[in-house]
C-alpha cells in the first residue's frame, strides 16, 4: 500500500503530487485527532486542534523534503549549488517540535504537569512525519498502538493511586493551602503524583473543602506522618488523615 501512494507522486504529469499530498495531510490529521480528542477530553491546553494542526504541517514539511525538492532539481537546468539530503527539514521539523512541546509543560511547586501532552505532540510530529514520506500504514500502526497504551495505562494509573499513600485533608473554603502542601511536601522530600479537590457540605451543614492528597507508591509512612502532623495544628483545618495519622477537630 505504501508503494502505491508513494508512487502516485510522479504520475499525471506533477498532479499526482496534489494527489498525494491531499492522501497524506488528511491522513495524517485524522490520524492525529486520535490523540488530540483524549487531550481535548482531559481538559488541556494543547488540544485536538493543535495536535491534527502540527501532524498535517509535518506531513506537508515531510512530502517537501522527500519529494518536492527532488522534483525542483529535475525540473531546474543549474543544480550545482543544490543538494538533496531529505533528512535536513525533518530533523529541523523535530527540533522545532520541542519548543512547541516545552510551552505544555507546566511546573507547580513540586508537581509537573503537560509531559504526556508534550509526548503527545511529539508523537503526532514523528505521524506526521511518516504520512508526509508515504508511509501510511506504518503511520496507522504506530497512532493504534499509541492509541491503545494511551488509553489502556490510564487504568493501570488508577489502580496504582489507590494503592499509594494518601493523605485526606478538609479545610474552610477560605483557606489558601496548595501552596503550604507543596511546601511541606518538598520539605518532607515526598513526591505528590496527583492532588484533588471538592467543596462538599459536612455533617454539620457547613461548606468545606475537601482535599486528597496522593504519594509515590514508594513513599517514606514516617515522612507522611510529618507531614499529616504539620497541618493537624492549624486552626482551619478539621481534619487529617493519612495512613496512620488521624486528626479531627
Amino acid at each position: 500500500m505504501d508503494q502505491q501512494i508513494i508512487n502516485l507522486a510522479f504520475k499525471w504529469d506533477g498532479y499526482g503530487m496534489a494527489l498525494y499530498v491531499l492522501i497524506t495531510t488528511l491522513v495524517s490529521g485524522v490520524l492525529a485527532s486520535l490523540l488530540g480528542i483524549e487531550r481535548e477530553m482531559k481538559g488541556q491546553a494543547a488540544g485536538l486542534r493543535t495536535h491534527v494542526l502540527l501532524a498535517v504541517g509535518c506531513s506537508l514539511m515531510m512530502t517537501l523534503s522527500a519529494v518536492g525538492i527532488n522534483y525542483f532539481t529535475k525540473a531546474n537546468s543549474d543544480t550545482s549549488n543544490l543538494t538533496y539530503d531529505t533528512s535536513r527539514i525533518a530533523a529541523g521539523v523535530v527540533s522545532g517540535i520541542g519548543f512547541l512541546c516545552a510551552g505544555t509543560i507546566i511546573k507547580n511547586g513540586v508537581s509537573v504537569r503537560g509531559l504526556t501532552t508534550a509526548a503527545t505532540l511529539w508523537l503526532c510530529g514523528g505521524i506526521g512525519l511518516a504520512c508526509g514520506a508515504g508511509f501510511i500504514l506504518e503511520a496507522i500502526i504506530v497512532t493504534l498502538v499509541s492509541v491503545f497504551f494511551l488509553l489502556g495505562l490510564v487504568k493501570i494509573e488508577k489502580i496504582l493511586d489507590k494503592k499509594s499513600p494518601q493523605v485526606r485533608i478538609i479545610v474552610a473554603p477560605d483557606v489558601p493551602i496548595l501552596n503550604e502542601i507543596h511546601a511541606e511536601a518538598d520539605n518532607a522530600r515526598l513526591t505528590i503524583k496527583n492532588i484533588s479537590s471538592d467543596t462538599v457540605t459536612d455533617a454539620q451543614g457547613k461548606e468545606v473543602v475537601d482535599i486528597t492528597i496522593f504519594f509515590a507508591y514508594r513513599s517514606d509512612i514516617a515522612s507522611i506522618n510529618d507531614f499529616c502532623e504539620n497541618f493537624s495544628s492549624n486552626p482551619k483545618v478539621y481534619q487529617v488523615k493519612g495512613s496512620k495519622f488521624s486528626k479531627n477537630s
